[in-house]
C-alpha cells in the first residue's frame, strides 16, 4: 500500500506553476511598456528633427531670394512668401508660418529713402498630429549688401 509520505515529487505544484506564470507575466508587459516607450520617443524625436528641417529649408529659400522679394504676399513687407502654408513630409503634415518685418537700426543712423537696414525673418513649424509637440521657431536677418552707407 502506497501512502503520500513514500512519494517523490517529479514535477512542480499547482502553486509554483501560477507564480512562475505571473513572474513571466510581469515580464512581459514590463518589456512591452518600455518598447512602447522608446518608439514614441523615436518618433517624437523624427517629428522634431523632420520639422526643424523643413524650418531651415525655409529659410534658406527665404534667404537666396531677391531682397525686394523677401516679404510676405499681402503683407508689410509685400512680397512672394506666403506667410501660412501647409506642408507634407513622410505622410505627416506640418504648419508653416512665416513673418517679415522690416527693421530700421538707429545704430547706424537713419538714411532717408531706405524703409530698413534689414529684414527680421521668422519661420515657424507646427505640427498639429504630433503628440506633445512643440512648435519649433527659426529667426534671422536678411539684408542685401551695401544697404546703406554714409
Amino acid at each position: 500500500m502506497l501512502t503520500f509520505h513514500n512519494m517523490k515529487s517529479k514535477g512542480f505544484t499547482f502553486i509554483e506553476v501560477v507564480v512562475s506564470v505571473a513572474l513571466l507575466l510581469v515580464v512581459i508587459v514590463s518589456a512591452y511598456h518600455g518598447y512602447a516607450m522608446v518608439s514614441k520617443v523615436v518618433a517624437h524625436s523624427h517629428f522634431r528633427m523632420t520639422a526643424a528641417d523643413l524650418a531651415n529649408e525655409q529659410f534658406e529659400l527665404i534667404k537666396n531670394m531677391p531682397y525686394a522679394s523677401v516679404g510676405t504676399v499681402g503683407g508689410t513687407p509685400s512680397g512672394i512668401v506666403l506667410a501660412s502654408q501647409v506642408l507634407s513630409r513622410g505622410g505627416v503634415s506640418y504648419a508653416v508660418l512665416i513673418t517679415v518685418q522690416n527693421v530700421n537700426d538707429p545704430f547706424d543712423g537713419m538714411v532717408e529713402g531706405f524703409p530698413a537696414d534689414y529684414k527680421l525673418i521668422e519661420v515657424s513649424i507646427a505640427c498639429e498630429t504630433c503628440q506633445n509637440f512643440n512648435p519649433i521657431v527659426i529667426t534671422g536677418r536678411v539684408a542685401p549688401a551695401n544697404l546703406e552707407s554714409s
